[in-house]
């Protein structure tokens, strides 16, 4: 157990495990200014090694049931089509520091990443949460954006945070994926992007090819099917009385839905014109892969969660520190 507890938040756990499926996970002090009722830190293992994530790649690829047990994934029926990016899948059996912040009312629960630390341009997960973020340390962790409010629902009668962990383990699952199909690219003049160098399997993504390129950074594939992201895509796919998207427990007309409209309007986005919305649940279409990768894939790259001609989302604000 104590391998699992972060010194950020405190050495020393205030009580035994409380979540049934998550024994690696105890109570601990709730960090500073967050709002939450209470706090759990502990460790989540995705993979017990690489031919578990070459399974689970095939899975959440085919949409397939996973078994989640403790945060470690398996599945039951592992489909035959071999994924083009499994030989990246090496060294997968990695551990990640997470800590829960619990909320009273109907907000819910969130999970932060505490170890492996993630580095900006080479290791920043591309779907965060950084308007909702704790400090430890000295520094903000943004909450992982482990699943749309509007789209997961909390089976009643089961543990919340166990659910939530589940997500989290998921989550933290295609994120490793994510990690070792990085490949380097370059920003251009006009905002598209260039694709650098195609890194081999065996080959370390190092941060040494981003010292002298301000411009360069890394990339990976993000598998499986996304929620709708972005104003433009919340208005078309949410209803007014459905559960709003950002984890508030609120209505979505009541919450993010009046924010977005003006963030569209200001951006004079023509998505606006009609107030008659096809809902749909498609995902956002990826870029090509580059040249030489096998187009048997759906590609490379991860859509972030403002698309491109979408303003930025109103609520995603560069955290300032406690006073």
């Amino acid at each position: 157990m104590a391998a699992a507890v972060d010194p950020l938040i405190s050495e020393a756990l205030l009580a035994a495990p409380q979540i049934s499926d998550y024994p690696q996970f105890a109570q601990c002090e709730i960090p500073l200014q967050s709002g939450a009722s209470r706090a759990f830190l502990g460790f989540i293992r995705p993979f017990s090694d690489d031919q578990t994530a070459r399974e689970i790649l095939r899975a959440v690829e085919s949409n397939a049931q996973l078994q989640i047990s403790s945060g470690r994934l398996s599945v039951e029926t592992v489909p035959e089509r071999m994924h083009p990016f499994e030989d990246y899948l090496i060294a997968t059996a990695v551990p990640f520091t997470v800590l829960v912040a619990e909320f009273e009312g109907g907000e819910h629960p969130r999970s932060f990443l505490l170890s492996p630390k993630m580095t900006p341009r080479f290791s920043l997960s591309p779907h965060l949460r950084p308007d909702k973020y704790v400090w430890a340390g000295g520094r903000p962790y943004p909450a992982l954006c482990v699943y749309s409010g509007n789209l997961f629902q909390y089976r009643n009668g089961e543990d919340k945070l166990q659910q939530l962990l589940d997500q989290t383990a998921t989550y933290l699952a295609k994120y490793l994926i994510w990690l070792r199909t990085r490949q380097l690219f370059r920003r251009s003049a006009d905002g598209s992007r260039q694709f650098v160098y195609k890194r081999k399997p065996h080959e370390p993504a190092t941060e040494f090819d981003l010292m002298h390129a301000r411009d360069a950074y890394w990339d990976g594939y993000w598998p499986g099917r996304l929620a709708p992201s972005g104003p433009a895509q919340h208005l078309a796919t949410i209803k007014r009385t459905d559960e709003c998207w950002c984890w508030s427990g609120k209505p979505y007309g009541d919450c993010c839905r009046p924010k977005e409209v003006a963030a569209l309007k200001r951006a004079g986005s023509p998505v606006l014109a009609s107030e008659t919305w096809n809902r749909t649940t498609s995902t956002p279409s990826r870029t090509p892969l580059p040249e030489g990768a096998n187009d048997n894939s759906p590609g490379w790259s991860s859509p972030r969660r403002t698309q491109p001609g979408e303003p930025a989302d109103p609520h995603f604000r560069r955290p300032v520190g406690p006073a």
